[in-house]
């Protein structure tokens, strides 16, 4: 029987339609996780590895003498050296589907929260303070806004489809554009990165982290942004340069963000921590139980088809199936 080692608990009924097949091996409810020493001192023994909040990098797929496939849970793959997996012919899976619904209702919520202030005015009531001025221009309704989408992939169109029931102008920027008949079912409009930075009242980033975006929005970005303009982050964090945005946020070059993921998680730079006009969650975008169990589901149906000699849609380095 195949091994799968999995790195934190995750719940039972994610792993029952597998277990006459497959054993599995994972922390249980009170432990809750397995440090990275942990699984690089028994990885050796598994065909399949699934990751929660770890690494897969080039040491750990050394170690790994037997693996024939190792998952992410989340969208996201650069926790693993997918490239040197690749080199060695090691699928990578990810959840490229379960995460959307969630991540894209946390981005929109996270948009609305930060452009009318909620986290700063819940601090200032249990603080005491009651700031309500009757004529001030320091938060901004939605309606009639332009929101610049950077990504525009499934999780880009379902913010675009929620931002436009709240009353918002859409536009979007993605390396690769979309179809005509997609721009005329989301009604939305192609612009450059220069111009969507230029023309948005509010940026949100659904982008996927590979080297070239690497702090892609970073001190001059913000300069050429609107002063008005907020930044909203659900994506990866180091697509962010953090201390230039604390920088334009300390400065008013722009004017809030909202961020959910950050460069060295889980610890913001504490220039982010200081500032009134940034409202902060902890990387929990798609963090529903609904959203989870899909999301662990997803994960394990691909490295168990896999195993079986299968070639499962969520493999993101196809090249090594043979």
């Amino acid at each position: 029987m195949q091994k799968i080692l999995i790195s934190e608990w995750v719940p039972n009924q994610c792993l029952e339609p597998y277990k006459d097949e497959f054993s599995f091996t994972l922390p249980d409810k009170e432990k809750h996780a397995f440090s990275y020493d942990e699984v690089l001192a028994q990885i050796a023994d598994y065909d399949g590895y699934l990751i929660l909040d770890n690494d897969g990098d080039k040491k750990l797929i050394d170690a790994a003498k037997n693996l024939k496939v190792i998952a992410n849970f989340g969208v996201g793959y650069n926790n693993i050296d997918w490239e040197y997996a690749t080199k060695v012919g090691l699928p990578v899976v990810n959840t490229p589907t379960q995460v959307t619904e969630a991540t894209a209702e946390h981005a929109m919520t996270l948009i609305a929260a930060t452009m009318r202030g909620i986290a700063r005015y819940d601090r200032e009531v249990r603080r005491g303070e009651w700031n309500s001025p009757n004529f001030t221009d320091i938060d901004t309704e939605l309606y009639d806004r332009t929101l610049g989408i950077c990504g525009f992939g499934r999780i880009g169109k379902r913010v675009c489809r929620k931002a436009q029931g709240m009353g918002m102008k859409v536009i979007y920027y993605d390396k690769f554009r979309a179809k005509p008949e997609v721009e005329t079912e989301f009604g939305v409009t192609y612009k450059s990165l220069d111009e969507v930075i230029a023309e948005s009242d509010c940026i949100t980033l659904h982008m996927p982290y590979v080297p070239e975006n690497h702090h892609i929005f970073n001190a001059d970005v913000f300069k050429r942004m609107k002063k008005s303009a907020y930044l909203i982050n659900c994506a990866r964090g180091a697509i962010v340069d953090e201390k230039a945005l604390a920088e334009a946020l300390k400065n008013h070059e722009i004017k809030a963000a909202g961020l959910d993921v950050f460069e060295d998680e889980p610890h913001p730079i504490p220039e982010l921590l200081e500032l009134e006009n940034v409202t902060l969650t902890p990387h929990i975008a798609s963090c529903t139980l609904k959203a989870r169990i899909g999301m662990a589901n997803e994960a394990l149906k691909g490295i168990t088809e896999v195993l079986k000699g299968n070639k499962p849609y969520n493999v993101v380095n196809k090249e090594v199936l043979k």
